[in-house]
């Protein structure tokens, strides 16, 4: 994905070296511009990372409380916790969502999964996974672009998006935009200029990226659906994933076969400690803890190389019975 942008990166560069522009510049306000246009919203403020961005908006929005599924990633709740909020794990939905009528949640779009419509009214959501998604107007979204996501920085990166331009200017405060101590809660949490450059030449590449993923995600639902084994609903697809009670055998199958796989994430929040309360019991949680799989999906995946990824678990599931 870098590749083919070396010159342009390698140039944007070599701008901000040749202007000592590091910080607070020019680079850093176009891509917030940019960054909230693409997500459909008024207002972004980019910061250090995913997490950051999580703790800015929970100071922001100076969240009391906050319920969250038992099956993200930890740094989800970190986030929250560091931004104030009291952070309560839930139990999810067979499809791994958060439940409905839970109150006062920050719902995860895990893999880049579109939120159900039970949880469309959230004020914040943990959008780190799910580039190209637009939140509704009434929300705000933190964003991650770690160099992994389907919008990666060459380092590490992030932003919250909203339409409320007091809480923008609430949230630049909060994150150090200059050097003077503006409001009581002020945490320093920038992201750099040369950063910023790379993500404004890579955005430009974004909905392309995208369109492939969806390619690649059409092709698998397409072979494995049959199976039982698909996640289903609308993705933009940072990860494809599906789900298998055999998933162990069928990770070492995969591997013989030199396909390699992930597991997001093999541990519920409610089995770690942290900066979260716990109760009862988190029976969908663990389930879908020890059945996902993550297969390869990103842009420049070949159609062949996903059909031999396919016909190797239609295999191993045939033999399975």
């Amino acid at each position: 994905m870098n590749d083919p942008l070396l010159s342009q990166i390698n140039s944007a560069v070599t701008d901000c070296m040749k202007q000592s522009s590091y910080l607070r510049g020019a680079q850093t306000k176009a891509f917030e511009e940019e960054w909230a246009e693409f997500c459909g919203q008024k207002y972004a403020v980019a910061c250090n990372s995913g997490t950051d961005a999580l703790t800015i908006a929970a100071k922001s929005l100076e969240l009391a409380s906050a319920q969250l599924q038992s099956n993200t990633l930890p740094l989800s709740g970190i986030g929250l916790a560091l931004g104030g909020a009291d952070v309560h794990i839930c139990d999810v939905e067979s499809d791994g969502r958060i439940p409905e009528g839970v109150t006062n949640s920050v719902p995860v779009l895990l893999f880049g999964r579109v939120p159900d419509v039970n949880s469309k009214n959230s004020v914040l959501y943990d959008a780190a996974h799910a580039h190209g998604w637009n939140p509704p107007k009434e929300s705000t979204a933190a964003w991650s672009f770690y160099p992994t996501k389907s919008l990666g920085a060459l380092g590490d990166a992030g932003a919250v998006t909203t339409n409320d331009e007091n809480l923008a200017k609430t949230m630049i405060e909060i994150c150090g935009r200059d050097d003077q101590m503006r409001h009581s809660r002020q945490i320093t949490s920038r992201v750099d200029e040369i950063q910023a450059a790379i993500l404004r030449i890579k955005l430009k590449q974004l909905p392309r990226w995208l369109a492939q993923r969806q390619e690649i995600a059409n092709q698998y639902d397409s072979r494995l659906s049959d199976f039982g084994i698909t996640l289903g609903g609308e993705s933009f697809n940072h990860i494809y994933a599906i789900r298998t009670k055999s998933r162990e055998s069928l990770r070492k199958h995969l591997l013989t076969m030199g396909v390699e796989t992930k597991i997001h994430w093999e541990k519920t929040l409610d089995s770690l400690e942290g900066p979260w309360t716990t109760s009862g019991e988190y029976p969908a949680a663990k389930s879908w803890a020890a059945e996902i799989l993550s297969l390869p999906i990103y842009p420049g995946l070949s159609a062949d190389q996903v059909t031999f990824i396919c016909d190797s678990i239609e295999d191993y599931m045939t033999k399975l019975g």
